[in-house]
């Protein structure tokens, strides 16, 4: 895969990077061997912070069972976890490509500014949840509602300290893809034992969030 950036889109994302408040901290996790979008990923994380002097850059290599990324909860490379105004439990797994690339972009916006655009409602019932909730979505890079399903749960840790977020992308880890039984993207999964597929609005997702925290 080539990974580049038009010139329409690197206009695009910088204009938006405009907005950015806090700094953003953009941590790569990567291999040498037996990781096919290891590289890919990394050199489009590259040219995503070369857009702002408000994003740096991290790259870590070697084992993730140990150090920091053992700390940062992180399990599978490639990983990009992204902390900004605090460090949020918020990790993309594999090459944030096609209609993950703005899941990604938002996000980066959204732990600049450490608010998320919600109903105040929700996130007043997001704040309130006491137990933790890991929250999985599986994507593809052709899904066109998997970003605004990411973000959601991106938001959700950005409110919560005790909620984090994976983004899974599911063609390149079938292990996970098979262990939770993704048949269609996206599908969410909250602590192993409550799942929804398709995108679902805020109501719903805070639903299954109590859900989780019941089992």
């Amino acid at each position: 895969m080539v990974v580049e950036m038009d010139d329409a889109t690197r206009a695009q994302v910088t204009a938006m990077f405009q907005a950015l408040e806090s700094e953003v901290k953009m941590h790569v996790f990567v291999k040498d061997h037996d990781c096919l979008y290891c590289s890919d990923t990394l050199a489009l994380a590259e040219l995503i912070a070369d857009l702002s002097d408000k994003i740096h850059l991290e790259v870590h290599r070697g084992d993730l069972n140990k150090g920091l990324p053992a700390k940062l909860g992180v399990k599978h490379a490639p990983a990009i976890v992204l902390h900004g105004k605090a460090e949020y439990k918020i990790r993309f797994y594999g090459i944030p490509a096609g209609h993950e690339f703005g899941a990604l972009i938002n996000s980066i916006l959204d732990v600049s500014k450490g608010v998320a655009p919600l109903p105040p409602e929700i996130i007043d019932d997001i704040s309130s949840i006491e137990k933790p909730v890991h929250i999985r979505v599986f994507t593809t890079p052709q899904c066109p509602y998997c970003p605004a399903m990411v973000r959601l749960a991106n938001q959700a840790a950005i409110i919560n300290p005790l909620i984090e977020s994976d983004a899974v992308e599911s063609l390149e880890f079938q292990q996970l893809t098979s262990k939770y039984q993704v048949y269609g993207v996206p599908k969410t999964i909250f602590n192993e034992t409550v799942s929804v597929e398709g995108l679902t609005p805020p109501e719903v997702f805070v639903e299954k969030l109590f859900d989780a925290t019941e089992k």
